[in-house]
């Protein structure tokens, strides 16, 4: 019992990790908008890895960096009743914080970033959108699987955290989605509906299914 409440904490704590990644972000665009929103833009893709590196480097649990094992080698029993102990901590630490932000910058002028980043999630008015999601998911989960991939075989090396921010900042720049992220923007713009749920399970299912090419193309790698 002790085991699974200790991968709980460090599960929500993997979840304010992200969060964080996911205000700096918001940040960025807050601070350079207008001729210079594509400097903000650039920027939050860049510090967003703050979030990943902090998971990687406190060894905590992320979900979408555990799922890529489960397609690496057969795994305990208990790590597989893990998984969905580390998605629900992920949720509370990335929803709790998105709430604080909410409480603190809901009535000013960063307020609306965040509700852009949110309302951008939330659009599924067409099949195309529920298409894009999905796709998006699933690349996004393959950029997290490469990232935490990538630190793991070099940890705290600079090859290391290069990779590691490179491929944070991809997935980020591109808008690719990520679960964990998600309920941090939703939770910041407090938009809790139908289309708020509809999103997360799109891409958690997605995100969950992307590190399988990752997983495929490392082990093409060490055949050569």
């Amino acid at each position: 019992m002790k085991r699974y409440a200790f991968c709980f904490l460090k599960a929500i704590l993997a979840g304010l990790a992200i969060g964080l990644g996911g205000f700096l972000y918001i940040l960025m665009c807050f601070l350079f908008h207008g001729e210079l929103a594509e400097l903000g833009h650039i920027l939050g893709s860049i510090l967003f890895a703050v979030g990943l590196f902090l998971v990687c480097t406190f060894c905590l649990n992320l979900y979408t960096g555990k799922i890529g094992l489960v397609y690496e080698e057969k795994k305990e029993k208990e790590f597989y009743i893990s998984l969905p102990l580390i998605l629900v901590g992920n949720a509370i630490g990335a929803f709790l914080l998105g709430y604080i932000c909410y409480f603190i910058f809901k009535d000013t002028d960063m307020f609306a970033y965040a509700l852009n980043a949110a309302n951008k999630r939330l659009v599924f008015d067409n099949a195309f959108n529920y298409i894009n999601t999905s796709i998006s998911a699933f690349l996004c989960g393959l950029c997290v699987y490469l990232a935490v991939k990538s630190f793991s075989l070099n940890r705290l090396k600079p090859i290391g955290i290069f990779l590691l921010v490179f491929f944070v900042f991809l997935f980020v720049y591109c808008g690719f989605q990520h679960c964990i992220a998600n309920m941090f923007y939703f939770g910041f713009a407090n938009r809790i509906e139908g289309y708020t749920f509809l999103n997360l399970a799109l891409v958690i299912i997605f995100n969950s299914f992307g590190p399988i090419i990752g997983v495929l193309f490392t082990k093409l790698l060490h055949k050569k």
